[in-house]
């Protein structure tokens, strides 16, 4: 399957985004724009692909769900001490395709802190957090009470074993039905994923799943073959309480 209602009127996709339908908003989540230049600074050079892979994305996105909104739940770039000559290249950019196709609204994530400069030179101001429809969209870096509540910032995914040992790893969505909270993959192909397999409430970064039953979460998984849905996270093998 290529999407999944688990919300009335919120779809997961194997696009890495949320769609609200009625709506027409798209939600994605941790483009971490600028993490080529970050990583050639360390001295690992990395081909400059991630943006086409993006763009290509947001294309198949909005041929799919024809969006007139878009919401970006934080870290849309990668550094966190300044702006980098990509990051004011690629950014400005990317949010000028997304103002052409309708309304961009900015949350900021902990990756954000100089992200202001560089959207408000295209008229975007950066909120905090932004509701719509009575769900609660949110980086997920900063605690929040509201619920039901869309987060990213973990950068979800799963390994799955085989018999002998052989290990696959996928972005997926994780699902806290009990608590009313989804925490969406990175929408960066190059963000590099947190391993929910076997995550606790003590090893996640958002204190929003501080005191949550992990264990009970469902995780859908994105596949060449569309979306799976793995189950409960405490079913998967290597989970611990």
């Amino acid at each position: 399957m290529q999407e999944l209602e688990l919300l009335d009127g919120l779809w997961i996709t194997n696009e890495r985004c949320v769609i609200m339908k009625r709506r027409k908003v798209a939600i994605i989540s941790d483009l971490h724009i600028g993490l080529e230049s970050v990583m050639e600074a360390s001295g690992l050079h990395l081909p400059r692909i991630q943006m086409d892979t993006m763009k290509a994305s947001l294309q198949r996105i909005v041929e799919r769900y024809q969006p007139q909104q878009f919401v970006i739940l934080g870290d849309l770039k990668h550094e966190f001490s300044k702006n980098l000559t990509q990051e004011w290249n690629e950014v400005q950019k990317l949010l000028g395709i997304l103002q052409e196709r309708g309304k961009v609204v900015v949350i900021k994530g902990n990756h954000d802190n100089y992200l202001a400069t560089i959207a408000s030179r295209i008229g975007i101001e950066l909120v905090e957090q932004y509701e719509l429809d009575g769900v609660t969209f949110s980086h997920g870096h900063l605690p929040v009470d509201a619920r039901p509540l869309v987060i990213g910032h973990e950068h979800p995914s799963i390994r799955l074993f085989d018999s002998v040992g052989a290990c696959v790893k996928m972005p997926c969505f994780i699902h806290l039905q009990n608590e009313q909270v989804l925490i969406i993959p990175a929408f960066s192909p190059l963000a590099s994923g947190t391993d929910f397999t076997g995550a606790t409430a003590s090893t996640v970064m958002s204190p929003v799943l501080r005191s949550s039953h992990l264990a009970q979460a469902r995780a859908y998984g994105i596949s060449e073959i569309g979306l799976l849905n793995l189950g409960e996270l405490g079913r998967l093998g290597r989970h611990q309480e």
